[in-house]
Order: C-alpha cells, then structure tokens, then sequence
C-alpha cells in the first residue's frame, strides 16, 4: 500500500508541475463588455464591466460540470438539502452574458448523467433541486461520468471544470486514475467537502492539487451556499477594476466571470480589469470607453425693447377678427364658446405691450343667421393710441347670431390697415369655415402681396375638426402664417399670445430644425452645435448661438432706439436626452443632401 501511494504521489508530483507550469502561461482575461472603443453617449457617467478570467483552458467558454454526490449519509449530514441550494446560487450568480454551458452528474454507488450540458440555466437548477439522496459513495464514477460528457460535447477552446461535491470517502486508488484521466483532458477539478472526513478530505485535496483545482472544507451544512461560490472556478483568486489610474475596486467573481461597476468621466476612458490566479500570476485585460455627453442644451429667445419685455421688436400693427357667427353658441367645458373668448380675449389685452397697435373687428355679430347677411362685418375699434379700453368695452359687447363670412372679413380688414407700414398681421379666431361661399383662401392671398400675414385660431371645432382645419389651415399658409388649434380657454389664450408675437426659426446650417414666437416661453432642447436664429417680420434679424449640453442658453434680443443687439445669459439644465432630436436633424441633413446632389446632377 505504502510502494503504491508513493507511485502516485510521483504521478502526482509529475502531473502538477505541469500544470504549474501551464497556469504560468495560461491565465487569461478578457473584457467581453462594453467592447474596446465603445462610445457612451446617453448622460451616464457610471458603466457596468463584465467579462471572464481562467488560468485553465481558454476565455471564450465555460463548460462547467457539478458532480453531486447523492449518497444516503446526506439524510443525516445535509438534512436541509444546502448542497442543491448551493449549486443553484453558483448557478444564478454566473453573468447572464457569459456563454457558459453546465450540466450535472450525480454519483452513489455508480455515475449517472443527470443533465446534459446546456446553456439553459433553468434547466440546469431544475436538475439540481431533484437530486435523491440514497446508495454509497462511488466517486471516481461520478468524475468519470463528467469527464465522458465533456468530451462529448465540450467545446474546443473552453476551461473545463468540474465541481465536485462529496460528504465523505470513497476508493482512493480510483479516485486517483479519475484525477489523472482529468488532468490528461485538460479538466480542473474544483473539490467541496461537507463534514471532517479525514480520510474523504485527503482524497479530495490530491484530487485538486493534480487537476490544478483547490479544495474547501465545510462543517455546518448551512454554509454551503457561501462555499460554492467561495470556489474559484477557473483558477483565479480575484479581478479588479479600474478606470482612468483609480484605485482598484473589486469585482464580483462567480464561474470564472466577473462584473463590477466603474464610474467614467466625460471623454476617453481607460479601463483596465486585473486577475490574480490562485497561484499568484496576475495578468490585464485593457479597453477604452469614450463618453460622449449627448444631452440636450436648452435654448430660450426673448426680446426687449427700450427695457421692456415685447413681442415684438418692430412696431408692430394686429388687427383680431372674431367669429360672433350663431355657432359660437357652442359649449366648452359647459360654457358657450363666445364666453370663453370674450374673457380670454379681455384678459390678453391688459398683456399686450403698449407699443403694439391694435385693432378689433368681428363678424355675425349684428344679424340675425336666418337673414344670410353675408355682409356682416364690422371695425369695433380701429387702430389707434390708448385704445385697450375700448377694445374691452366692444369685446364685452358681442353676442353670437349671425352667419361666418371669413372672406368678407378678411376683404374689409384690409383697409383697416390704412397707413401703417411696419409688421401687419390678421389674427383670425374662428369656430367654423365660411359659411357665405366666399373665397377665404383668395381674401389671405392678396392680404399677403399687401403684406400682410393672417395668422388663424381654430377654436373648439369639435367633431368637424378633420374637415374644418384642413379649410382653415389652406387661408393661414395662403397669406404665410401660421393655424394654431385650440380646444380649451387655456390653450385659446396660447395661442393669441403666440400668433400676436413674432416668430422666430432656428436653423442649422441651411435646415430649419425648430422654431417659436417671442411670447410663447417656450424652452428648445437641441443637440450641442452651432445654430442661428433667425427673427422674422419687417426687418429680419439673425443672430448666431453656440450650445453645449446640458446648457441653458437664454438669447435676448434688444432694440434700443433703432439700434438691435443681443446678449446671452448661460446657466445649467439637468441631463435630458437628445438622441430622438438628433436622429430628427441628421434625417433632415440626408434629405437635404439628397436633394443637394439631385439638384447638381440635373444642372
């Protein structure tokens, strides 16, 4: 017996300086993700690194193999069952995206393949939770019956690993061939002794220290949850991580993966992951990271005039033509539509800047609609100096009761104007389309080559909606204004606020990316890059702006006398993502460059 272990032990000895010698070589790491070079472009400045180590075999696979004994003495050793629930938390410890495969055998008096390798984990603690517990305890079978899978169905390339768990002794003479039958395949044996079998943890502890695995003793059942994971599966000890030179942080190690979370800072990032194997070589796995901050900037466009905020820098003249057509009748949120308007439009006229001159007319306000006045037109309040007042006392005045014709209306507005030259606008507020077959889209037509813009409210057109906004959409792009819809007293109040103003578009380079009015208080979020804005009315203004993310930029435009300037005021915004907006603007990009190439090709 004595000449016998002394011949093994010099197998032994042989069959582990070899491995010593590989995991010399033989540690390995890898970085699986995020992939070298990756751009982090979302606001985060935090990213998750997994990735897998080995000192055994390759990095690309796992093919991993629990060899469980089922031997009756485990009724009275592990009564709780903890070897299954230990297996099982190694299981679902491994990093979803490692690809590893797993299978079970079991062993008492002889092997039994219990499942077969696969990469379906559920399969795999399915198998584990109905192990039985009865029989003796044949280990050697149990290795043999592993290795027999692996080399069915091991892939080329992969660390091969068995997880052997035992509660006590078995031949040690076939213990010993399997153990060298192992080492030969290239297979680790990673051992897990429950109890203090003397004996079971010497044959164990060889079996390890020939396949280049380790050996863990546990004397509490309960603990064998911690110990499984405690095993280190493909030889290493530990891998840390780093970024940017930071001091290390440890990762979690689990089945020869790892992952662990780094903290990342705005530009290039090197990312480095350490392993140190259980025998002491350490070798690096090294990516880069780039954040690319792809948040929004805010943009914000105001005016000023002699100090004063105004929704327009020109002198600006707006006639407001209301609908008092019978229709205004109509409820919303169970009050007539002509309420509603009145006290929106009251209330509006103590916001209107004093520079604004501005005008009231309305229409079917003065006969009745079974009389088909198709004439029914009249100038409330003209033009002219202090006249808000006035305009209250005729808005208060107006009841709803005649016929909607748009076109005469628009037709007369047109002299209402009489010498004011600087920017004109209609603002049209209506329920319903014209009503007297008259030509609306013709009247803002030469409205416009007077130039002047009808810009057209529709107001709580209910169920005709579909019908009538695209009738009254045609009369506001007829003259170059703008339809604004509006369903609700807050949203009528809106949009008079921005028709009455001035518009403005915010381009980058020759592409209109955006655009809003000086009174509509309305944040823009851009990407980052260079844009212009350009003020329009009676004498444009373009103005240039550079945004960054996560910038607020607040552009004033200021007349002084006759003189416009521009200030900005720049501030910080919490990160809101651009990737849409962005994806929006390089689309317009392509069709502008589409229609670039197309237009050179036919010159």
């Amino acid at each position: 017996m004595r000449n016998t272990l002394a011949v093994f032990a010099a197998v032994l000895a042989c069959c582990f300086v070899t491995v010593a010698t590989a995991s010399q070589d033989g540690l390995q790491i890898e970085i699986q993700s995020p992939s070298d070079l990756f751009v982090a472009a979302n606001g985060e400045r935090t990213i998750e690194v997994e990735g897998v180590a080995s000192r055994i075999g390759g990095v690309r696979y796992l093919d991993m193999m629990f060899v469980m004994d089922t031997s009756g003495s485990l009724r009275k050793t592990d009564p709780g069952d903890y070897r299954s629930l230990g297996a099982i938390g190694l299981v679902e410890s491994l990093s979803p995206r490692s690809d590893i495969k797993i299978g079970v055998a079991s062993f008492d008096g002889s092997g039994n393949l219990v499942q077969p390798m696969t990469s379906d984990r559920g399969q795999v603690t399915r198998a584990l939770r109905t192990l039985p517990r009865s029989g003796s305890t044949n280990l050697a079978a149990g290795i043999l019956t592993a290795l027999a899978e692996l080399e069915v169905h091991g892939r080329p390339g992969s660390s091969r690993v068995i997880m052997l768990f035992t509660d006590g002794q078995s031949s040690r003479s076939k213990a010993h061939k399997a153990a060298v039958k192992a080492h030969a395949q290239g297979v680790t044996v990673q051992t897990l002794l429950l109890g203090s079998n003397r004996t079971g943890g010497e044959i164990l502890g060889e079996i390890a220290w020939a396949t280049g695995g380790s050996l863990v003793r546990v004397s509490d059942p309960a603990k064998l949850p911690e110990a499984f994971l405690n095993l280190k599966t493909t030889g290493v000890d530990s891998v840390t991580l780093s970024a940017n030179g930071s001091a290390p942080i440890p990762a979690r190690l689990a089945g020869g993966t790892f992952i662990g979370t780094l903290p990342l800072q705005e530009g290039e990032n090197r990312i480095v992951a350490f392993a140190t194997s259980i025998d002491g070589q350490t070798r690096e796995s090294v990516i880069t990271v780039t954040v690319r901050d792809a948040s929004c900037a805010a943009l914000e466009v105001v005016a000023v005039k002699d100090g004063r905020p105004v929704l327009s820098l020109n002198s600006k003249a707006v006639e407001i033509v209301v609908d008092a057509s019978r229709s205004m009748w109509g409820r919303i949120d169970g009050e007539p539509k002509m309420v509603v308007a009145k006290n929106i439009l009251e209330d509006v006229s103590y916001w209107f800047p004093e520079d604004l001159d501005l005008a009231l007319r309305a229409y079917g306000s003065t006969s009745p609609s079974d009389q088909n006045n198709c004439a029914d037109s009249t100038l409330l309040v003209p033009f002219g100096d202090d006249n808000r007042e006035s305009i209250r006392r005729a808005i208060a005045g107006l009841r709803p009761t005649g016929q909607t014709p748009i076109a005469y209306a628009l037709n007369q507005a047109s002299r209402d104007f009489s010498s004011l030259w600087d920017d004109r606008a209609v603002v049209l507020v209506t329920d319903g389309i014209e009503s007297c077959g008259g030509d609306p889209v013709r009247a803002a037509r030469e409205l416009r080559e007077q130039g002047i813009t009808v810009h057209l409210i529709g107001f709580g057109l209910g169920d005709a909606a579909d019908e009538d906004t695209a009738s009254l959409r045609a009369v506001a792009y007829a003259s170059g204004g703008r339809y604004v819809t509006a369903g609700s007293a807050a949203e009528l109040q809106e949009a008079l606020m921005q028709t009455v103003a001035t518009p403005f578009s915010v381009f980058k380079g020759s592409i209109e990316v955006a655009s809003g009015s000086l009174a509509s208080n309305k944040t823009l979020y851009l990407p980052e890059g260079d844009y212009r804005v350009q003020l329009h009315g009676s004498s444009p203004q373009t103005v240039p702006v550079s945004l960054s993310p996560r910038e607020r930029v607040t552009l004033t435009l200021q007349k002084e006398g006759g003189f416009v300037s521009h200030f900005e005021q720049r501030g910080r915004i919490e990160y809101r993502s651009c990737e849409d907006v962005a994806a929006t603007i390089e689309r317009l990009e392509a069709r502008q460059e589409t229609r670039d190439a197309y237009q050179t090709a036919s010159n």
